[in-house]
């Protein structure tokens, strides 16, 4: 098992990251909303870490190595919005 830092807020969010997670060719996906983390289980000949994260960024969430593009992010839910990381940092930087 494979943990990876996932931002999101509630169980909506939970649903979309595992789900994108999932599309990328994760066998198994369970995202955390107190902790943020994401536990995954794929096989290395079927995907790789970079396309299960790009596919969560692509759904609009920040991983701890890709983040979404801000236009992907402004189409979350209001509900989903979280701090994102500054990408020069790794810190949070303000809700748009």
């Amino acid at each position: 098992m494979l943990f990876r830092s996932v931002w999101g807020t509630c169980e909506m969010c939970k649903k979309r990251i595992e789900k994108a997670a999932k599309s990328a060719g994760a066998e198994a996906a369970s995202w955390d909303a107190d902790s943020h983390m994401l536990a995954l289980e794929f096989t290395t000949d079927k995907t790789d870490l970079s396309k299960i994260q790009q596919s969560i960024a692509k759904a609009g969430y920040d991983t701890q190595d890709v983040t979404a593009s801000d236009d992907d992010y402004n189409k979350l839910h209001g509900c989903c919005k979280y701090e994102r990381k500054k990408i020069e940092t790794g810190t949070p930087k303000e809700k748009q």
